[in-house]
């Protein structure tokens, strides 16, 4: 099985979990496997969202707005690049009517490439010829050091994108389909998942100093477990599904593909031939 985009992140993905050697059932368990690795992973991530404040670098205003905004991630990237802008200068080069050119370089440093940032008098929008808000939906160095010249204390709307925001998942998107509306994620849920670690993890502590709290609170979760199993099952969702499923594989006997030379998977010759 081979993926048919080109983007490396996707082979990497694939390759870390499974092989050409998999099975198709093996495959499945595999992926689904990877699946909630990173699933886990999110949630993780969410969790320090909420919780975890970062560490503050400069005094800027700025730098302790955004990180109420952002997510922990992008802020330390952000954070980066408003921690470097103090380095570079900025010289105003071109003024016409509509647009002012400003070159911006590095004061001191091996870097000694020249940037150019572009400002339309009109909107007052700020583009730099590094891209690097094109390309990553962070504003550069270079367009905060011009803030920092503008003594701008806040980071305009137009500059922070809202995917990277730590409200990004409190929405409601369109379905596959482009027709209904349905959430993905709200506060509520993780305003919850936030109680549910605070005492489970103040509960875990008290109880790993004894065995007899350990043998407690593993019966208290075995407890809890079943009963979200029953609810489960109460809903509709009784998870048999996917055992009936995998059983079927087993005993309908399916073979496994044929392999198939994949277009362009071949090994490269020397010399590009």
């Amino acid at each position: 099985m081979t993926s048919s985009q080109r983007a490396e992140i996707t082979h990497s993905f694939f390759k870390r979990y499974v092989s050409k050697q998999n099975t198709l059932l093996e495959f499945v368990t595999r992926f689904e496997r990877a699946l909630s690795k990173i699933r886990h992973n999110e949630l993780d991530m969410d969790h320090k969202d909420v919780n975890e404040k970062p560490h503050l670098k400069t005094m800027y205003s700025m730098e302790s707005t955004m990180s109420e905004i952002y997510t922990i991630e992008i802020f330390y990237m952000f954070q980066e690049e408003l921690f470097q802008n103090v380095a570079y200068k900025l010289t105003a080069t071109n003024e016409d009517e509509h647009h002012c050119v400003y070159t911006v370089r590095r004061v001191k440093g091996s870097d000694l490439r020249v940037r150019e940032v572009v400002v339309h008098k009109s909107s007052n929008h700020v583009r730099c010829s590094c891209k690097m808000f094109e390309c990553a939906g962070i504003p550069c160095r270079h367009i905060l050091a011009y803030f920092s010249r503008m003594q701008m204390d806040d980071l305009p709307n137009e500059y922070i994108l809202w995917r990277w925001t730590k409200s990004a998942k409190a929405m409601r998107v369109r379905d596959d389909l482009g027709s209904g509306m349905k959430e993905i994620c709200d506060m509520s849920f993780l305003e919850r998942r936030n109680r549910l670690f605070q005492r489970g993890s103040t509960l875990f502590d008290e109880a790993a100093l004894t065995e007899d709290g350990t043998q407690i609170v593993e019966e208290l979760l075995s407890l809890g477990e079943k009963k979200l199993c029953d609810m489960k099952k109460v809903g509709g969702d009784d998870g048999v599904g996917s055992s009936i499923q995998v059983q079927s594989f087993r005993d309908h006997g399916l073979k496994e593909p044929l392999q198939v030379r994949a277009k362009g998977c071949g090994k490269r010759l020397k010399g590009g031939k």
